[in-house]
């Protein structure tokens, strides 16, 4: 049943000679994309690379464990003034 099918597909040398060259001419084409892209971004210069330290957290607490340390929790208004000694603090965003 399937020769039958085929017999009257009626698929010539020609379409299969087209069909192979649109394949190949497909494939050239995103291969020289693929290398242009490649090219372009060479010739770019690079941006550079920022990284940013994070401090490393090696002790880990349960969140009721600062309540244990008997330290007055106090409160501050985002302005007051801070002491001399002390060093600035980095500016916090309020929600």
């Amino acid at each position: 049943m399937n020769r039958q099918r085929a017999a009257q597909l009626h698929l010539s040398p020609l379409h299969v000679q087209q069909g192979l060259f649109a394949v190949l001419a497909l494939l050239i084409t995103l291969f020289a994309g693929q290398q242009f892209v490649l090219w372009e971004q060479s010739q770019q210069p690079e941006a550079p690379s920022v990284s940013f330290e994070r401090p490393t957290q090696t002790h880990f607490s349960a969140a009721g464990s600062g309540l244990a340390d008997n330290t007055p929790m106090r409160m501050m208004d985002v302005d007051q003034a801070q002491p001399a000694d002390e060093m600035p603090r980095q500016e916090r965003w309020v929600f």
